[in-house]
């Protein structure tokens, strides 16, 4: 017998809810649809009416639905405390979008939230479900190419592209951060879960362009607990969207591409190595194209490129999954939690002008930068 679907509510009705979670919902085989709650009830109602579900403008009617099991939490990044508390006081699954809150202290409440009403919480990193990511991870784990001592990260995007609702990511009272929160925390997260945890930070983040006097100009380097090191980069001012991930061990490359292709991201996946044919995993050997058929591979570059499947897709799949089987969820609370350490830091490295160690300690204190 199949087993039944998770019944779902959205907790906010903005564009991510339109274009992403809640037509993705619709066409799972593992959840449906129930209910829709945003302060604006006309919001709500919209998303419900394309969709499905009940509309709400009362988050606790919502929640006391006795036919909800789990709930989506996208709104403005300063209320995603009050709504995954709420949720899993009333015993709800959550998934929440990234951030998983404004600052570390607040990320620290929720973790422990969910870990005392113990109920699945999963943090919206969705890019980790691409497939180029997991078989870069799957490489990585398996030390294929070697000990990675390095690696970079760029992820930019023009702050006008993006079709939202409002640019309530620019008042940072709000977000708690623009462009490193919104786009380059995408990139902390791929850095961590590709290399292991981080060490410490180091940021330099400047506003430059855009109406909004926020950071839309981001530079830091980070430290892993391995010995690597890194930079994650991002803007909100280029008129392209600037995509990459490179990763550098000590017998092989990796480069990915998530976002774009481009003269300079050129292929989804494409992996450099001087192994022989005999040492590729299936995936590589399956991947490669020789010059000639009876010709076999002799070391070079590698490019892969896997069916392009929806990371939100997988990510609602791994959502239900655990719900299910009663299983951490794939992209963890502490996994959340320890991206908002990597951001917070930053903050703090803008202040002293130094290295800041990680994981953040807590009585690291979360001030914003000015920037004119």
């Amino acid at each position: 017998m199949p087993s039944p679907r998770i019944r779902i509510g959205l907790v906010g009705a903005g564009a991510i809810m339109r274009l992403s979670h809640a037509p993705t919902i619709r066409q799972s085989d593992c959840a449906t649809l129930v209910a829709v709650f945003d302060t604006e009830l006309a919001r709500a109602e919209a998303i419900a009416a394309d969709f499905g579900g009940r509309a709400f403008d009362d988050l606790e009617a919502m929640l006391d639905l006795p036919d909800l099991d789990a709930v989506i939490v996208a709104t403005p990044n300063r209320f995603h405390e009050a709504g995954v508390v709420a949720a899993a006081a009333r015993g709800k699954h959550v998934l929440c979008e990234k951030p998983l809150a404004v600052d570390a202290a607040a990320a620290r409440r929720i973790v422990k939230a969910c870990e005392e009403a113990r109920v699945v919480l999963q943090v919206g990193f969705n890019q980790r479900f691409w497939a180029q990511n997991e078989i870069a991870k799957a490489l990585v784990d398996a030390g294929f190419i070697g000990k990675v001592h390095q690696m970079r990260s760029v992820l930019s995007e023009k702050s006008t592209a993006y079709p939202a609702a409002t640019r309530y990511r620019y008042d940072l009272a709000q977000s708690g951060g623009a462009t490193i929160i919104d786009v380059t925390i995408h990139r902390i997260d791929l850095a961590r879960h590709l290399l292991g945890d981080f060490s410490g930070v180091f940021a330099e983040l400047t506003h430059s362009e855009i109406p909004e006097i926020v950071d839309d100009n981001v530079f830091t380097l980070a430290r892993f607990a391995s010995g690597a090191r890194g930079s994650l980069i991002g803007n909100r001012y280029s008129p392209n969207i600037g995509d990459g991930t490179d990763l550098y061990g000590t017998t092989g490359t990796i480069h990915i591409a998530t976002e774009t292709i481009s003269p300079f991201a050129s292929a989804p996946l494409a992996v450099y190595t001087e192994k022989s044919a005999a040492d590729l995993p299936d995936v590589l050997r399956e991947a490669h194209y020789p010059d000639a058929w009876w010709k076999t591979f002799e070391g070079g570059w590698i490019t892969v490129k896997p069916p392009r499947v929806s990371p939100y897709r997988k990510q609602l799949d791994a959502f239900c999954d655990s719900i299910r089987e009663g299983k951490p969820a794939k992209i963890t609370g502490i996994d959340g939690l320890r991206a908002q350490e990597f951001v917070q830091g930053a903050y703090q490295s803008m202040r002293t002008g130094g290295w800041v160690d990680l994981p953040l300690a807590e009585d690291v204190p979360f001030i914003l930068p000015q920037y004119r």
